[in-house]
């Protein structure tokens, strides 16, 4: 175990917030797995099994496909694409939490994933769909942006289950 004076140990504030990242997620999935049981009129306990093996990404594209085989009304579809591009702009950070180790910037009071580090300078690291700028403050985080995120996930969140809940794609 490192000492807590150690310049690259993250805060039990960083876990936190990190931990709270990954369970907004986890929210979302299960969230988007109850509208695919409604639309398809199953037991949601159905599609928790087919769709357990996705990630957040791949469950989006399978409610999405769903949304279009059952010809839902184009307003509600993309109130969902809409509601679910907050989370859906998040996955890199997700993943990167899930991923990767992460260390403090010695320059700022923000943090980044470890393997921004460790890249040779002539290689152009793939973040995502598509390459990420060299620039370690792209993807450098500090405890106001990590809260920020957290909120933003979770005020979108509850407005989605409330917009779901009003055209009965979701219980409450």
């Amino acid at each position: 175990m490192k000492p807590v004076d150690d310049p690259n140990c993250l805060t039990e504030r960083h876990l936190l917030l990190f931990g709270t990242i990954v369970h907004w997620f986890a929210r979302y999935e299960l969230l988007m797995q109850q509208i695919m049981a409604v639309v398809a009129q199953v037991e949601s306990g159905c599609i928790l099994l087919l769709t357990r093996d996705l990630d957040f990404s791949e469950k989006r594209q399978a409610l999405f496909d769903l949304l279009r085989h059952r010809e839902i009304p184009l307003d509600q579809y993309d109130n969902v694409n809409r509601y679910l591009m907050v989370p859906h702009t998040l996955t890199p950070l997700r993943d990167d939490i899930a991923h990767s180790g992460w260390v403090r910037r010695a320059s700022s009071d923000g943090i980044q994933p470890d393997w921004v580090l460790r890249l040779p300078p002539s290689v152009q690291p793939l973040h995502g769909a598509g390459l990420i700028e060299r620039e370690e403050d792209k993807i450098t985080y500090s405890l106001a942006d990590l809260a920020e995120i957290v909120e933003t996930l979770a005020t979108n969140y509850e407005r989605f289950a409330d917009y779901l809940h009003e055209i009965g794609l979701a219980g409450r």
